[in-house]
């Protein structure tokens, strides 16, 4: 059955309408997202079958890359692009409202709280950083880049020219882990050693590199592998 061919009480988008989001399905949300269905499923389908096949679990669904997604019934790579969007909009609500820009970083565990929702249930790596002003008050958290799952790239002069523009004081890096294991490896400590020695030429505080889990981190400053003189 086509979605036209429901009652206007049983259209996903009139049902979000009249009633308000909470009253929605996630099956309903995601086939608003969706927007059309195939010759064979109705959009209110293809959402389901996505649902069913992830196990009901919106986390798992936010997992999928926009090229697994597209091998779902009904979804190509510009719905694809559409599910990872609201995804990514959802991590960072989570990390405003959980982190208050101006708030002061007075630990690696204050860091680690600030960007654990960026890297929640991902399956690749990824880096991002938080600016911090000369009270260690969160300026702004930004993505530096998206990898494999066991490697990630990051530009140290990219990061110093970034910090520059918003007149921050001191950052801190962070990328994740996603085997579950916080110990840095060669190639990370190597990295974190020369985005120091580029933020101590551009005369910024490089304070600290954690590598983040689901459930716990590795603090290159709490191990003493870089040692800031304001930390």
């Amino acid at each position: 059955m086509k979605i036209k061919e429901l009652s206007l009480s049983e259209r996903p988008r009139e049902r979000l309408l009249s009633y308000g989001p909470a009253a929605v399905s996630n099956g309903e949300l995601l086939s608003i997202l969706l927007r059309s269905g195939t010759k064979q499923l109705n959009v209110l389908e293809v959402a389901q079958t996505l649902l069913r096949e992830c196990e009901g679990s919106l986390v798992k669904i936010s997992q999928l890359s926009i090229e697994h997604l597209c091998h779902f019934p009904g979804i190509k790579a510009d719905k694809a692009a559409t599910l990872v969007a609201a995804f990514e909009l959802g991590r960072r609500f989570i990390s405003e409202t959980s982190c208050v820009k101006e708030k002061a970083i007075t630990c690696c565990k204050d860091a680690y709280r600030a960007l654990i929702p960026m890297f929640k249930g991902l399956e690749h790596e990824e880096a991002w950083v938080i600016f911090l002003d000369k009270g260690h008050r969160i300026i702004d958290i930004q993505s530096l880049g998206i990898g494999s799952d066991d490697r990630v790239v990051i530009a140290p002069r990219q990061i110093a020219r970034r910090a520059i523009e918003l007149s921050a004081i001191s950052l801190i890096i962070a990328h994740n882990h996603p085997s579950g294991n916080p110990e840095p490896s060669e190639a990370d400590i190597n990295m974190t050693l020369s985005i120091h020695n580029t933020c101590k030429t551009c005369d910024i505080n490089f304070l600290d590199h954690i590598v983040v889990t689901d459930h716990n981190f590795y603090s290159f400053a709490e191990e003493k592998i870089v040692s800031p003189e304001d930390l």
